[in-house]
């Protein structure tokens, strides 16, 4: 017994239509995959930016920049940081002074001369880039103040002239 459609359509029409049903199921079975597919990679992708956001936030807070009310503030604040970074180091700070930056008022150059052995003004430079309140040095120059001298025991001087930025904050009750 063929049934009613196969009877009307013959047998060659009733496989046609089976087999444009299985098609139609293949295809809509494909687009589910296709789907499913397109699913998977979203939640990898999401997956892989939470993965990014808790390992940023596993990381301690950035250092503050050095900053100052005004140069002036701000010229006190980079040499009391130099002060307390030169304490218990062979160096001397022979002078730091500030340079207002036409292309960026907001962020001054600070420039400081020293002289010392190569281990304090390294172990200087090191700590200036490292610990709160962050200086971003721009340029070291190092040159020879003194050759060491064997007969008296010293070693090297060494002169660095350093170029530093830093943040010029306008005050927290100044209208923005």
């Amino acid at each position: 017994m063929i049934g009613p459609i196969a009877g009307r359509i013959g047998r060659p029409g009733a496989t046609i239509l089976a087999a444009g049903l299985v098609l139609a199921g293949l295809l809509s079975a494909g687009q589910v995959v296709g789907g499913l597919l397109d699913a998977r990679a979203e939640i990898a992708e999401a997956r892989a930016r939470l993965g990014h956001l808790q390992a940023a936030a596993g990381r301690p807070p950035p250092a503050a920049p050095l900053s100052g009310g005004d140069e002036a503030a701000l010229l006190g604040a980079f040499r009391a940081r130099l002060d307390a970074l030169a304490s218990g180091r062979a160096l001397v700070i022979d002078g730091a002074r500030v340079e207002a930056d036409p292309g960026s008022p907001t962020l001054p150059r600070l420039h400081a001369q020293m002289r010392g052995t190569a281990e304090a003004l390294h172990g200087l430079l090191a700590a200036l880039e490292a610990g709160p309140p962050l200086v971003v040095v721009e340029a070291a120059e190092i040159g020879i103040a003194r050759p060491a001298d064997a007969v008296e025991e010293r070693p090297t001087a060494l002169r660095l002239d350093l170029t530093a930025r830093g943040a010029v904050l306008p005050a927290a009750d100044a209208p923005r």
